[in-house]
């Protein structure tokens, strides 16, 4: 088993590989999200995954996250950009709602899909795998 460190781009700021020497790759190596230096010319290191685990990523007005640490990386109130307001909800309560309405549309369109291919039954209004 290894670990899978992610990098992220500013697109501004960083370098392209190309133009990267290997002294320039050597620092980005170097990189980690647990030691105090994080960015290198323009390229940041956010997570370091263990391979065989499964981790649900959350991608969140440039933060790129495990779930299990949004919570306590989204404890401000969430600023809509588009009103310019600050609104009264924290951004992870409103990461939360986002993610309850697509995964209920999502199974909602999965649920329709089966059932149009006659793999569901409907029975009192609870729907079953047609086994019978």
């Amino acid at each position: 088993m290894g670990t899978s460190t992610i990098y992220k781009r500013m697109n501004d700021l960083g370098m392209n590989f190309k133009e990267m020497t290997k002294k320039d790759l050597g620092e980005l190596e170097k990189l980690s999200p647990y030691g105090e230096e994080k960015w290198y010319h323009g390229w940041s290191c956010p997570l370091e995954l263990h391979n065989g685990n499964v981790y649900p990523l959350i991608f969140w007005k440039g933060l790129l996250m495990r779930l299990e640490e949004a919570p306590s990386k989204l404890n401000k109130k969430y600023y809509n950009k588009y009103s310019g307001k600050t609104l009264n909800e924290y951004e992870w309560t409103m990461l939360k709602k986002f993610l309850i309405a697509e995964i209920t549309r999502l199974d909602k369109e999965f649920k329709k899909s089966l059932k149009n291919k006659g793999k569901l039954k409907e029975i009192n209004g609870l729907i079953y795998n047609n086994i019978f």
